[in-house]
């Protein structure tokens, strides 16, 4: 009877609802760091890695672990920081938790398109500083019937859609690469598909929901930001470098754009002093990359990822792979894994 647990090593902490799962089917480990050297000094003979956001998984700290390596889990949704290919070719599933943040992340966007167009941040700031007259000094406006565009309506921009026109009535509209069922759209009030430009050009709010890769990166910059109506409030709720956060400063500075709203940075964590935008309040809000960090979503994220991660190791399908399990399982065999 074979009596070996698998060793999983982690990262990151998370909640215990996947921490005790781990813990129960296997000899958990926990990292004493996310550089890449002591990754790579401490996951030879890793069955499986658990990751966050911290760490670059690159094909050397994958040689590092060796041949005992089948599964990388990711706890949250974006894998950027993650080599897929390299994973691929080794042989190593990955795995991620697609729409266990959904609900925490698209109220977090709703959230700060309510705090920007109520100026509650510099109302806050002002109060706290005694004045209390301030209170005549900005003229906000409601989000009710005002227009919305979704940049990449996936399940968390979808979500978004639906909150905005089923509470708001905000007229949605979106681009995205894949086309979308007609039920997909309906709960949002039948959001209407439009091309970039025109997204860009008639939106007074506009959130951001795409993967970060090679055709999103910088995807708003000097020259997008130009068509953006000025009295447009911009939000980024997925990944840092899709926004170029040096000309966004500039459109704000030059009354280009009504407000940012930002939850995710080019670099993480993000440069203070001598960000270009941490440290202003009239037009923006910032928050630390915590959109998910809510019970719900936490629960979510652990639970699904380490499932997921038991059920590789298991030798099942996994229920959220990043990569293609048939080809995972043609490079294992390839490799006499």
């Amino acid at each position: 009877m074979n009596t070996h647990k698998p060793v999983i090593l982690s990262l990151t902490k998370m909640h215990e609802a996947g921490l005790g799962l781990l813990r129960e089917a296997g000899n958990l480990k926990m990292s004493s760091g996310w550089d890449q050297a002591t990754i790579c000094r401490e996951i030879p003979g890793a069955d499986a890695l658990v990751i966050r956001t911290q760490g670059e998984i690159n094909a050397a700290v994958m040689d590092a672990a060796g041949p005992s390596l089948k599964v990388i889990g990711r706890h949250g949704v974006g894998f950027d920081h993650v080599d897929i290919d390299a994973a691929t070719e080794r042989g190593i599933q990955v795995v991620y938790t697609p729409g266990a943040n959904l609900e925490s992340v698209a109220e977090h966007a709703i959230s700060m398109m309510i705090a920007l167009s109520k100026f509650f941040m510099p109302s806050i700031e002002a109060l706290k500083q005694g004045d209390y007259f301030a209170r005549t000094k900005w003229m906000g406006r409601d989000i009710k019937g005002r227009s919305l565009g979704i940049i990449g309506f996936g399940r968390i921009g979808k979500r978004l859609g639906e909150i905005a026109y089923q509470a708001f009535d905000m007229k949605v509209q979106y681009t995205d690469i894949m086309d979308m069922p007609k039920h997909a759209t309906e709960r949002a009030g039948g959001a209407q598909r439009v091309d970039l430009d025109t997204l860009l050009a008639t939106s007074e709010y506009i959130s951001l929901h795409v993967p970060l890769d090679s055709s999103t990166r910088k995807l708003i910059n000097r020259e997008t930001l130009a068509k953006i109506r000025p009295d447009c409030i911009l939000l980024n709720t997925c990944r840092g470098p899709v926004v170029d956060e040096l000309a966004v400063a500039e459109a704000l500075d030059e009354s280009r754009l009504f407000g940012y709203g930002a939850d995710v940075y080019e670099v993480e964590p993000p440069p203070v002093p001598g960000h270009p935008l941490i440290g202003r309040t009239d037009n923006v809000i910032l928050t630390p990359h915590n959109a998910a960090q809510t019970e719900e979503s936490l629960i979510n994220m652990a639970q699904w990822m380490a499932e997921d991660v038991l059920r590789v190791l298991q030798g099942q399908q996994p229920r959220y792979p990043v990569n293609n399990p048939q080809a995972v399982a043609a490079a294992r065999l390839k490799l006499g894994l």
